[in-house]
């Protein structure tokens, strides 16, 4: 399969968070399609390990590490091993975000709202700070 890659992003290295799945999967390939190296972050080893796999079924390279967005530790420690693996940092995707079943807003807890926030602002909000001082130096 290693005739699908372009090429065209040799040498860059991106970091996907969420990328055990869904948007974050087809995003961290598409990278891979076009030569980056990318640094796949989910809190699902299982989903993470295989995105790699297919990641390097198409020639491409790819490490896996568990990151949990919502902790500060994590997110930092993703990055610096980001930049020790791959020697720099050129594209973020923040993509990772909490799946529940829809719920009216009267049926939904309080916690369940604050599992939401934390991952889908404060997560957005960790990474973008600490992508933009990988990014920077």
């Amino acid at each position: 399969m290693a005739g699908n890659i372009n090429g065209s992003l040799k040498g860059k290295v991106a970091f996907v968070t969420g990328a055990g799945s869904g948007i974050g999967r087809a995003t961290a390939m598409a990278f891979a399609r076009e030569s980056a190296s990318v640094m796949l972050a989910d809190v699902s080893d299982r989903g993470n390990q295989k995105t790699a796999r297919i990641i390097e079924e198409l020639g491409a390279r790819a490490l896996a590490v568990r990151c949990d967005v919502t902790r500060t530790d994590d997110v930092k420690a993703a990055l610096d091993k980001t930049v020790e693996a791959f020697g720099r940092l050129d594209f973020a995707f923040n993509n990772a975000g909490s799946e529940q079943p829809m719920v009216a807003t009267a049926d939904l807890t309080e916690q369940e709202w604050d599992r939401v926030m934390a991952i889908n602002l404060r997560g957005v909000f960790l990474c973008l700070k600490y992508d933009v001082h990988q990014e920077t130096s």
